[in-house]
């Protein structure tokens, strides 16, 4: 029976596009290096999408947790007579700053037997606290006011363990000594009221401490104000604008100048992964190359035929075209599909095999944070999709391209 390819030539291309792409009876080799190369588009996409939720989701920790923790700018008087209240509400005017709250920070060894570790201790004041910093998401700031003999603290989670302490027990401060004083160091006993578990690195060395508490241990110290910002990437500029302000009779810094490095790193890493994973992809893409390649060689008959029943070459690069696109779309949906599903459920399932193998992945005195963020957003998900099937179209070209050199007479000839 002969077909009509003039007659119906779309109808003709199309059905034996998707015929060729979906035949089970083809020969073995070509129907395992297809499923392989389908296979490998599926890891490729699946991987690309699962790791730039990652990457997306420390982004979002970074600016939302870590941020959120840490002052967006800092000023601090070189002088302690300067009045903090007066410099609160100039402060508060400047265009861009949404909260101002007075800190002190202190460097400081906490001890409790023999064990002994670095803390960052900030004097704070608990309701101004609430307004200018993420803090209270984690922890009652209130507990600062519950100390009975001893002054109260609040002690971050990581730091806690290190010392072996728990709620409701005793530590001591030891704080360098005043330079009026004959004593190397002084020491403060504190009860601990709550623990921080913010779950990123500034649990391993903060202290919380009152604000008054804070500066009768460092008479010296001056007292500075911690500035929250609508926007974080805006702190610099608005830094410079407060300086332009205040004058030069303070001490400015920005997060940036601690915490940028971090940032870029992260938005590098992003990128770098993204690049090799494509990669992957483009493996997976010329494995479809060179199947097709081969197929186009077993079906030099057919093709043949088809050409002396008048095929276009036109038609019968579309029909090699849709064998391609049909695989390619197999594999990205599926790929798609598996990324989108994994990357939604990725923080649970480390979380899962962490408690089953009972050990931690990320430690927060390493990372930024001790666990494996998610962030998975459907324009990455769109992006990553299109752009593999995109690659996928294009490989086909050049198989569906020699299928449409095939000479009818040269094939037939041998057959």
């Amino acid at each position: 029976t002969t077909v009509d390819c003039r007659g119906s030539a779309d109808i003709v291309w199309r059905f034996i596009g998707i015929r060729y792409s979906l035949d089970r009876n083809a020969d073995h080799l070509l129907a395992f290096l297809s499923r392989l190369s389908t296979a490998g588009l599926v890891l490729g996409v699946a991987l690309l999408i699962v790791v730039l939720s990652v990457m997306n989701g420390f982004d979002r920790e970074m600016r939302e947790r870590i941020l959120s923790l840490v002052p967006h700018i800092t000023i601090i008087p070189w002088s302690n007579t300067e009045d903090w209240q007066e410099l609160a509400s100039t402060a508060q005017r400047q265009p861009g700053v949404a909260a101002v709250a007075p800190y002190i920070e202190l460097q400081a060894m906490l001890a409790k037997g023999r064990s002994m570790e670095p803390a960052l201790i900030y004097g704070v004041d608990a309701e101004m606290e609430k307004g200018a910093s993420g803090l209270a998401r984690f922890v009652d700031l209130d507990a600062l006011k519950a100390g009975g003999e001893y002054p109260a603290i609040i002690l971050g989670r990581a730091l806690a363990d290190n010392l072996g302490v728990d709620v409701g027990d005793k530590v001591n401060v030891v704080l360098p000594a005043s330079p009026e004083s004959s004593q190397n160091v002084r020491f403060q006993r504190v009860e601990v009221t709550q623990l921080l578990n913010s779950g990123t690195e500034i649990d391993q060395r903060l202290v919380l401490l009152d604000l008054y508490a804070a500066r009768s241990l460092a008479p010296a110290e001056s007292i500075g104000l911690r500035i929250t910002v609508h926007d974080v990437f805006a702190a610099r500029a608005i830094a410079w604008e407060l300086r332009n302000t205040l004058g030069f009779h303070y001490r400015f810094s920005d997060w940036s100048s601690k915490l940028g490095n971090l940032y870029h790193a992260i938005q590098m890493s992003r990128n770098l992964v993204v690049i090799m994973l494509l990669a992957v992809v483009a493996v997976a893409v010329f494995n479809i190359v060179s199947t097709l390649v081969m197929v186009v060689h077993e079906k030099e008959g057919d093709i043949a035929i088809l050409r002396s029943q008048g095929a276009a070459p036109s038609q019968i690069i579309k029909t090699f075209l849709l064998y391609g696109a049909v695989i390619g779309l197999i594999g990205v949906a599926i790929g798609g599909a598996l990324g989108a599903l994994a990357a939604s459920w990725i923080t649970e399932m480390v979380a899962a095999l962490e408690a089953a193998l009972g050990m931690q992945f990320l430690h927060s005195d390493v990372y930024p944070i001790s666990y494996l963020p998610s962030d998975l957003r459907w324009a990455d998900w769109w992006l990553v999709c299109g752009v593999s099937y995109a690659i996928c179209l294009l490989a086909t070209l050049y198989p569906a391209w020699r299928a449409s050199r095939v000479q009818p007479a040269e094939v037939l000839s041998y057959r």
